[in-house]
């Protein structure tokens, strides 16, 4: 599969290649059958009803953005964070070819320190690994191929007017706990529904004792089913996403927890 990636990126060109990639996604997730790796997306019928306001931070081609907005409808709308410019064209083509009025997207990095970070693309195997774009740190063992300067946001600033936050999905590559500290606020005034990829078991302690004050319980989805989660426990969901419910919440989702 690498081999078939390489020669397609290298015969289309980067910008041709990441519109494939994108419309291919939404063409095979159509058809149901794309399999465990993408189970979080198809489960998001059971979390998200018309009318909520959604956030996707770490948007990139739009594989969780555009079933948001499907499941918000025209009264509801999603709000999409993607820092990498590459990554939030090709999305913001999707949108505007699509007309969905109920998607905004903003080019914005978060989860850094200052006013503007280093977002950078890896190299694994000799390829590109746009999956892996994330915040640079001197730190990291990845070599970088190509990196660009983005402002920094917090999001209790970015989105402190919106009347109403029911679900947040955050990926961004090792700084979700910093994220959605900066969304304390509106996590205590709206208690929404928070999806986190997180790699690490100590981040998932991490966050669940942010959370746990305003009444968060930590679970993982397996067979179409939501299941408490011990922090300590050695289960690593799925593509490591985890699901952090408020207590206000769980009635509605009774029917999908185990």
């Amino acid at each position: 599969m690498s081999r078939i990636r390489k020669i397609l990126l290298y015969s289309l060109g980067e910008k041709r290649y990441l519109r494939l990639l994108a419309v291919s996604f939404q063409n095979l997730y159509k058809t149901g059958r794309l399999g465990v790796d993408y189970q979080d997306i198809y489960f998001l019928k059971n979390l998200v009803k018309p009318g909520y306001y959604c956030i996707d931070i770490g948007a990139h081609l739009g594989y969780f953005t555009l079933e948001l907005s499907r499941l918000t409808g025209s009264n509801g709308h999603v709000y999409a964070i993607e820092p990498m410019s590459k990554f939030f064209n090709t999305l913001r083509g999707l949108v505007e070819q699509k007309k969905l009025k109920n998607i905004t997207l903003y080019p914005y990095a978060m989860g850094g320190e200052t006013e503007f970070v280093e977002m950078g693309i890896p190299k694994v195997n000799n390829m590109k690994k746009f999956a892996y774009a994330r915040v640079i740190r001197t730190s990291t063992f990845l070599e970088y191929v190509e990196s660009e300067q983005v402002k920094n946001v917090y999001g209790d600033e970015l989105f402190r007017y919106l009347p109403r936050v029911d679900f947040i999905k955050c990926d961004v590559e090792g700084l979700e706990l910093a994220v959605i500290k900066s969304f304390i606020e509106i996590i205590r005034k709206h208690r929404p529904v928070i999806l986190c990829e997180l790699g690490d078991p100590q981040e998932r302690k991490r966050l669940l004792d942010l959370l746990s004050p305003f009444s968060y319980q930590l679970y993982y989805l397996e067979d179409k089913k939501l299941k408490p989660m011990e922090t300590g426990s050695a289960i690593r969901p799925v593509s490591h996403n985890h699901y952090f419910i408020p207590e206000a919440r769980l009635a509605i989702l009774k029917d999908f927890i185990d």
